[in-house]
């Protein structure tokens, strides 16, 4: 038994620095529903949770083309396009949700709504697209 103490002992002396694990977690909230397609499926939206960013792709060739990237709140976890113009990203540590004109050159950031603690998703229902 001691033998067995001591090789584990000199195994855990011996592992290079590298494979052990960090002395830090990484905390990132997780995606609720990191990607939204336009109505007219022309661009594709995704959450940069790392980042705090929403990134833009356009769809209208044969690949995605990456077509820009708009700084939003902390740790944004989810993303919904009620029309071409608009998008809507919730920031889970910001309490917030960012309304993106998408239609704009360069895209940006018309408001930011504090809505309480840690949203999680937002949803668009009914004729006139009211946000639930």
């Amino acid at each position: 038994m001691r033998a067995l103490i001591s090789s584990l002992a000199l195994a855990a002396i011996t592992i290079p620095a590298a494979a052990q694990p960090p002395s830090y977690l990484n905390f990132e909230a997780g995606a609720v529903r990191p990607a939204a397609l336009s109505p007219d499926g022309a661009r594709l939206f995704v959450v940069n949770t790392p980042d705090d960013r929403l990134e833009i792709f356009d769809l209208s060739g044969a690949l995605p083309r990456h077509a820009g990237s708009v700084p939003v709140g902390l740790s944004p976890v989810a993303v919904a396009a009620p029309s071409d113009a608009r998008v809507w990203v919730v920031n889970h540590l910001s309490d917030s949700v960012s309304v993106v004109d998408v239609a704009s050159t360069p895209p940006r950031v018309l408001a930011t709504l504090l809505v309480g603690d840690e949203p999680s998703d937002i949803v668009f229902a009914g004729d006139r697209k009211r946000v639930v």
